[in-house]
């Protein structure tokens, strides 16, 4: 599930801290935040005829998102807390401190649990007394701080719902509510902001021990234009590491490996990747050359999940917050492809090198990248750092 998360101008929270907060606490809901001012045009929100007139401002948006979720200070007429057209929901907080003395950002939370929650349940229950069930009609406005101080189904709503649950990526979205739940009820129930609980990477890798007792393992990630260079490495890069002393300074063996070394088998070949060779590598060495890749998919909706194979890869590599992920290393060829002006394929090549450009844009703020000319100078740079990698962060 794919969702836009909309606030209009001025209102009062940190849109990209909330985002990180979700993105860190969330498996497989996923959530955008819309960059561009919004503004709804009504005093008074009224049902259906602001929410329709707000609904056509997003034409290109309600295509690319399971749900679009707006939030606003301005009163609905019904004096209703949200009401939706379509895949589009403005969530009014007119009078909120009269409420609850808990910060919006909670609340935001809530209504986020709560929309969803909705969405799952087959019968659309709804208490009509203030019980602290999710399910909370909340004729009684009041009965969000309660709502959000508990966060939670009451026994029967969990019972009927666990029961109810058929679908996959429901089972998979009714686990990412309950962990949402448990993070705004612990903030909620001691007056604390929940984007207080948001991890902070330090940008730093942990030290951590080998994840097997006979060496480093190491694998070679890397674009399918990358033949050469990928060779290169899984021929000679551990023959290298003991000969050039390598192993003998930082004190370990590696072995390198890569998706050759699978045997043939069933499966969506980037997961048998993740479980059988990331899972297990405490190195991923990713080579880049003129293009990322085929994109990977979620095989459940069909969507986009990575730009490609090898991007997937070193991104699980770049989570510093969980040290049973492998340590990423990444290597541009710092060569820009060479092709003539009336080639049939420019547009394409074109294409690839501009969504690489992009890559290494969003990877800069994660990792220290480098450029490589040829294949000499990827070995020996590669052999260097590995080594000081492994003396650095592998505890002995």
């Amino acid at each position: 599930m794919k969702i836009l998360l909309v606030f209009e101008k001025e209102f009062p929270i940190d849109g990209n801290k909330l985002l990180l907060f979700l993105k860190q606490n969330l498996k497989h809901i996923k959530f955008v935040l819309y960059k561009k001012e919004f503004i709804i045009e009504d005093e008074i929100i009224t049902d259906p005829s602001t929410l329709k007139k707000t609904y056509k401002n997003f034409q290109v948006e309600r295509n690319q998102f399971d749900e679009i979720l707006c939030f606003s200070e301005k009163q609905y007429s019904n004096n209703y807390f949200f009401m939706g057209y379509k895949n589009f929901t403005i969530f009014s907080f007119y009078g909120w401190p009269y409420l609850t003395n808990l910060p919006k950002s909670n609340g935001v939370l809530y209504f986020i649990i709560d929309y969803l929650a909705l969405g799952m349940d087959t019968i659309d229950f709804r208490h009509y007394s203030t019980t602290g069930c999710i399910y909370d009609f909340l004729e009684d406005k009041s009965g969000i701080d309660e709502g959000m101080r508990q966060a939670r189904y009451c026994n029967k709503c969990l019972e009927r719902l666990t029961q109810s649950l058929q679908d996959k990526t429901d089972i998979k979205n009714f686990e990412d509510l309950k962990t949402l739940m448990n993070r705004l009820s612990e903030a909620s129930r001691w007056n604390n902001d929940v984007l207080a609980y948001i991890k902070v990477d330090s940008g730093t890798i942990e030290k951590r021990t080998p994840k097997s007792n006979d060496g480093i393992h190491v694998v070679i990630a890397s674009s399918g234009d990358t033949a050469s260079l990928r060779k290169i490495l899984l021929d000679s890069l551990e023959r290298r590491f003991r000969t050039d002393n390598c192993e003998r300074h930082c004190g370990f063996r590696i072995m390198v490996s890569g998706w050759e070394d699978l045997s043939s088998q069933n499966g969506y070949p980037q997961n048998v990747i993740n479980k059988k060779i990331i899972e297990k590598s405490d190195f991923v060495i990713s080579v880049f050359k003129h293009k990322l890749g085929t994109p990977t998919k979620n095989l459940v909706t069909g969507k986009k999940r990575a730009e490609s194979g090898t991007v997937e890869e070193l991104l699980q590599a770049l989570d510093n917050n969980n040290s049973k992920h492998p340590i990423g290393m990444a290597y541009f060829y710092s060569t820009p492809p060479e092709i003539s002006l009336d080639a049939p394929e420019i547009e394409t090549i074109f294409k690839e090198w501009k969504r690489l450009g992009r890559f290494k844009d969003s990877i800069k703020d994660k990792m220290i990248y480098k450029p490589f000319a040829n294949e000499d100078e990827l070995l020996t740079m590669t052999l260097k750092d590995l080594e000081n990698n492994i003396i650095d962060y592998i505890i002995k």
